[in-house]
């Protein structure tokens, strides 16, 4: 490569090395991975003992636990051995190199559509946002998903294009690659797959040229993919409703020992383990201010009301996800950028295939908000990649916009435009995250430290059992109070702890009330607010009498 050419490169390269920095600091200033990475810790130490019974076990796709096990074995032949920290850092190693291998692959896709200016803007504007570093700092599915999304439907578009073999083979492996993380990635093959056959006949390829390029495609999508719908036996039960039930019970499967072969001793617990009596009579004067009111529309309108209802908050979901994703600053540059695309006369067919994948990817979102409730901003990522390019011809064109009208050179307005909305970025994108956890973890290793030996603990957050070694009664989707937690726990431990996360996604207050029956508090941690929720950690010991020894072995 001679210098010429080397030196077309230097943006992507720039945009890698912010993107790296920006990954460094999150990291460098995150305590811990978010709780769905401890999930995929545990389908990892699973996935190194019994692989099918693993793909069979858990809803979660086996691609990234399988590059989470590889790279935590990488870490620990390097000398670090801790668990869970060689762990963590394993799953943040695969993301950190997949988040900078995502920016390069969204510098290809922008210059074969808008050419070398407008690939070095996608590029470094993709390295700046805060979702995409954040993800790529954490250990999570989400960021080695994109890449090969991203490579997927880059391959997909230039085959379909320009009618070339190589990439359509390209294209179904890397869609394959990623349907193994996440099921939404072999969307891509599909969609290119449809249009593939669309564009030969429009196009008359002939029938030859066109049944070589649909198996180069379909072929070595199902090539790859298949195999999991082999072994595990479901093409996948991800964001079904069952499967957002069972995953607090699957985050707490780590680290926690097996319980003994004889059934579990009852409780000796009396009347002082009973829930409170003040709790029973809630529900009965709950009904008559629901019932009284009479509708005073037919009931039709009222239902159809309701039946739209989750769809709207499905939108309004999706929306606030998008402006997060975009950070806001972006969006107007992306809206801006039409305007530009209409007047450069680009390949409006690999266009077409961008805008279909992306709506296509909107209607998976939307559904899965209607099955499972939520929409996190990570799922955007792809849609975010794939706007890159078109963002970056926003930029050019209020940049043009501002050299007529100010004067001076389009570039140096251009790079000023970026380099303004990029530094009202940057702030959010290395902020840390699980900054709430970190009481979690003090008070686990308090608990560590100060415990004798056969206690256990009762928590409703996955953190004390990632962190500690101690045996948790966990109180989540499966287990709803603290009877039912201690009654399914290890009965080889007495648990005279409770690590209580108030305000946590699935607190529920009834269960403060169930603790201070048999424990009391000697410790709480200062506030910490996640939005509009305050959430603090409540440590608990036991009281003396027949509650502290409620599961110890008889």
């Amino acid at each position: 490569m001679d210098a010429h050419q080397f030196a077309s490169y230097r943006g992507m390269v720039l945009a890698v090395a912010v993107a790296a920095a920006l990954q460094l600091a999150v990291v460098a200033r995150s305590p811990s991975v978010t709780a769905d990475a401890i999930i995929f810790s545990a389908v990892s130490k699973d996935l190194a003992v019994s692989p099918i019974e693993t793909l069979r076990k858990y809803d979660q796709h086996p691609g990234f636990p399988a590059m989470l096990l590889a790279g935590a074995r990488t870490v620990q032949a390097l000398g670090d051995h801790r668990d869970p920290e060689s762990w963590m850092l394993g799953g943040q190693l695969v993301s950190f190199i997949c988040g900078l291998a995502s920016v390069c692959v969204v510098w290809f896709f922008a210059r074969d559509l808008f050419g070398l200016a407008a690939a070095n803007l996608a590029a470094f504007i993709f390295a700046v946002l805060p979702v995409p570093r954040s993800s790529a700092a954490d250990a999570l599915s989400d960021t080695p998903h994109l890449l090969f999304y991203l490579l997927a439907a880059w391959l997909a578009s230039t085959g379909i294009s320009k009618g070339r073999i190589l990439p359509l083979i390209g294209a179904g492996l890397a869609s394959g690659i990623a349907y193994w993380i996440r099921p939404e990635g072999l969307e891509v093959a599909l969609v290119a797959l449809a249009w593939l056959i669309w564009t030969g006949f429009r196009e008359d390829w002939g029938v030859r040229r066109l049944g070589l390029a649909t198996a180069a495609l379909a072929g070595t999508a199902l090539i790859v993919a298949g195999p999991y719908y082999v072994l595990a036996g479901k093409v996948t039960s991800k964001q079904l409703p069952f499967a957002k039930a069972r995953a607090a019970s699957l985050i707490a499967e780590l680290k926690q020992p097996k319980p003994s072969d004889s059934p579990a001793p009852q409780s000796t617990a009396t009347a002082a383990s009973a829930p409170a009596p003040a709790v029973v009579p809630a529900p009965a004067a709950a009904p008559a201010p629901v019932v009284a009111p009479a509708p005073a529309e037919p009931s039709i309108h009222a239902g159809a009301t309701r039946s739209w209802r989750p769809l709207a908050k499905a939108i309004m979901s999706f929306v606030n996800s998008g402006i997060q994703g975009f950070k806001w600053v972006f969006i107007p540059f992306y809206l801006l950028g039409h305007i530009e695309l209409f007047r450069r006369r680009p390949d409006w067919l690999r266009l077409e295939f961008i805008w279909t994948l992306g709506v296509v990817h909107i209607g998976i979102l939307l559904t899965v908000h209607l099955l499972s409730g939520y929409i996190a901003h990570r799922h955007l990522l792809p849609l975010i990649a794939l706007a890159m390019p078109c963002t970056a011809l926003g930029v050019m064109y209020v940049g043009e916009l501002l050299a007529n009208r100010l004067g001076g050179r389009r570039t140096l307005a251009t790079l000023a435009t970026a380099g303004l909305a990029a530094a009202i970025v940057v702030p959010y994108t290395v902020r840390p995250f699980s900054r709430e956890f970190e009481p979690v973890i003090e008070a686990t290793r308090w608990v560590q430290t100060h415990a004798a030996p056969g206690t256990g603990i009762v928590s409703n957050s996955p953190y004390v059992g990632f962190y500690g070694t101690l045996p948790v009664a966990v109180l989540g989707h499966s287990t709803t109070s603290v009877d039912e937690a201690l009654s399914v726990a290890d009965g080889r431990a007495h648990y005279d702890y409770v690590v209580l996360h108030v305000g946590a996604h699935d607190y529920r207050p009834e269960w403060l009330a169930q603790v201070e029956t048999k424990y009391r508090p000697i410790q709480v941690f200062p506030e910490f607010m996640d939005g509009k929720r305050a959430m603090r950690v409540m440590l608990f010991e036991a009281k003396d009498g027949p509650a502290r020894l409620a599961r110890s072995p008889q």
